[in-house]
């Protein structure tokens, strides 16, 4: 990909002139790179459907090179084809969930993924010629002004040695080019110590850690249990170069109710963290007079910091300050607009989405406590307080459904200077559009 450092776009058409005499760039592939990707879109995963590339589908993907103009040719970038299992998320070979469809070979429901950035201007007839093997598919995404673009290469055996993630199953560390989380190897529901590159150096832990609840009511007998109770077991691991795929085994049971079928997939990019729980609510749990799941953040020593949801005000809430901002009960949301957003102020803002399997259709509520709230121990946790904790709780399950529930966490420098929070959702929720054309 034809990269100029933040720094220096405003030099763009010197670099250009530079670049075109000494040869190290084709004239037609300076004219192509149109526009600068946002910020939001430079930290996207772009999600290709089998069913959107007819030319690959019924053929394994070992074949195959996804390509890009860098320099003065086309080259290898990091990219990865996977399966689709049987719960409708990413196949994870070696996992408890069986593949949907035949394994290594791309059909309709499967995903080819790359990142968005490391796509290039337009290749010219030349570049085109020179690559090796046979170019069967041209990737267009075109925006506002920006164009970026790849190629799907049959017969072609480059790769990429960049690799954006990986899942370290002996010491539990989640490692991308952006971050590190630290979970628990024995128990992946258990988060403790987060790191962003640019915050405070990389050196202050972000998270205090997740939280997972499971409440329950039997008449007058309440009980609670949390992720660090919940027995799992990370049954695979697939470490790809763009994302890492992680199958999760569990077993929930409350009030002697077992909640069967349990697991997670877990889904690791560079600059995201998608974490959905899937779980049998069996009939027999309407026994329960109430049943309430719960999944949030707790955050590290981040008073002051502004918080927001998409049903609230646009005046955030401030954490743990009364003298400005909105009333914390004000912080809203619903299943159709369900983001969460805090903003550090120290090079890390973080976006959260519910998600939730189709047709599942429980009441969504906001979660929001800071140190105001004067709250006693509040498992688990390893500091003390709420500074601030912030996600989402589920109400109104309905038994005898297959549910999932998650989070899909995106972090990036500064979702709310730089492209405005709205603007980021937005971009978040509709990738960049896409056109194939056959070569």
């Amino acid at each position: 990909m034809l990269y100029f450092p933040k720094k220096i776009k405003n030099c763009f058409c010197g670099l250009v002139v530079i670049l075109l005499a000494t040869g190290s760039v084709t004239a037609q592939a300076a004219a192509n790179l149109i526009g600068d990707l946002s910020e939001t879109r430079e930290m996207q995963v772009m999600i290709i459907k089998g069913a959107k590339l007819p030319s690959l589908l019924g053929k394994t993907s070992d074949n195959y090179s996804i390509m890009a103009v860098s320099g003065d040719a086309l080259v290898a970038i990091p990219f990865q084809f996977d399966d689709w299992n049987e719960r409708g998320f990413p196949f994870v070979p070696g996992g408890t969930l069986k593949v949907d469809g035949q394994e290594g070979i791309f059909e309709d429901k499967d995903e080819l993924v790359f990142m968005l950035r490391d796509t290039g201007p337009q290749a010219d007839k030349a570049l085109k010629a020179a690559v090796e093997g046979k170019i069967i598919s041209e990737l267009a995404f075109k925006e506002n002004g920006v164009e970026r673009y790849v190629y799907v290469v049959e017969g072609n055996a480059q790769r990429s040695d960049k690799s954006y993630t990986h899942y370290d199953m002996k010491t539990g560390l989640i490692k991308t080019s952006k971050y590190s989380q630290q979970v628990d190897p024995d128990n992946l529901l258990s988060w403790s110590d987060m790191y962003y590159e640019g915050y405070h150096g990389g050196k202050k832990t972000i998270l205090d850690t997740m939280k997972l609840r499971v409440k329950a009511k039997l008449g007058f007998i309440k009980a609670t249990i949390n992720n660090n109770l919940i027995p799992n077991e990370v049954s695979a691991v697939k470490n790809g170069p763009v994302r890492s795929l992680i199958a999760l085994d569990a077993s929930i049971s409350i009030l002697g109710v077992g909640l069967a079928d349990a697991g997670a997939s877990v889904t690791v990019t560079d600059q995201t963290l998608q974490f959905p729980v899937y779980l049998t609510i069996p009939r027999a749990a309407a026994i329960l007079s109430d049943l309430v799941l719960e999944v949030s953040l707790d955050f590290h020593d981040m008073d002051g910091v502004p918080s927001r949801s998409e049903l609230g005000p646009k005046e955030p809430v401030y954490a743990g300050d009364k003298t400005k901002g909105a009333n914390p009960e004000d912080m809203k949301v619903d299943l159709e607009h369900g983001w969460l957003s805090l903003s550090s102020g120290e090079k890390w803002d973080i976006i959260a989405f519910f998600s939730g399997k189709e047709g599942f259709k429980p009441t969504l509520d906001a979660i929001y406590k800071d140190s105001r709230f004067d709250e006693k121990a509040d498992t688990p946790e390893r500091f003390e307080g709420s500074h601030p904790h912030l996600g989402y709780k589920i109400n109104d399950i309905v038994y005898g459904q297959e549910i999932v529930i998650g989070i899909d966490l995106y972090y990036d420098d500064a979702f709310w200077e730089k492209d405005g929070l709205e603007s980021a959702v937005e971009q978040l929720r509709n990738p960049m559009p896409m056109t194939v054309t056959a070569q």
